[in-house]
């Protein structure tokens, strides 16, 4: 496991970083960085969750006051993608000229994702009752569903068909774990209510 470490100053991704940092604010910023530093222990893992979350704040639609904004904008985008991916699964099962392994393959991908986005629901309704430890028990399971379709499906040729899908799956459902195990445990450091 690698710790967290400053990005190389000359790679892309540190330019293509520094660059949203720069579109972003100082203020803004600076909350991005310092709470993905708090979530993260990889450095990678870091450098994707600034990345990602840098882009949730230059959408409109998005509001990221706080960490509950972040982590509640996490889970957001990682639903949206996991129904775009089903919208793409029954897609590509329309072909005709498929065999029917992969079929299958794409049908059982299909009841993954479907199963996956039901948890992604539990979870936001948990968030939204303020029980992060709920919402970060569903995205146990939800993280599950992409490598289950890549490894446990599809020969290796037909993995190719989900891959860039089931990759951003990964790193998506990854980040909202990381943003709601910081949400759980800044909950357990709050003194009780009077």
């Amino acid at each position: 496991m690698k710790t967290l470490t400053s990005p190389k100053t000359n790679s892309p991704l540190f330019i293509f970083h520094t660059l949203f940092i720069a579109y972003l604010g100082t203020a803004t910023a600076s909350f991005i960085e310092d709470t993905c530093k708090q979530a993260t222990l990889i450095s990678d893992d870091y450098i994707y969750c600034v990345r990602e979350l840098a882009l949730l704040r230059s959408i409109p639609s998005y509001h990221i006051p706080d960490a509950n904004g972040l982590a509640f904008d996490a889970a957001q985008l990682t639903y949206n993608h996991y129904l775009n991916t089903t919208l793409k699964i029954e897609e590509l099962s329309r072909n005709p000229g498929l065999p029917p392994w992969v079929k299958k393959g794409l049908s059982t991908c299909h009841d993954l994702y479907v199963n996956a986005i039901s948890h992604i629901k539990i979870a936001l309704l948990a968030f939204e009752n303020s029980n992060p430890y709920q919402a970060m028990f569903q995205f146990q399971t939800v993280i599950e569903a992409p490598g289950a379709c890549r490894n446990g499906v599809f020969r290796y040729p037909e993995r190719r068909m989900l891959a860039r899908e089931n990759r951003k799956a990964e790193r998506l459902s990854r980040l909202s774990l990381l943003m709601l195990n910081l949400l759980y445990k800044r909950s357990l450091s709050l003194p009780p209510p009077a």
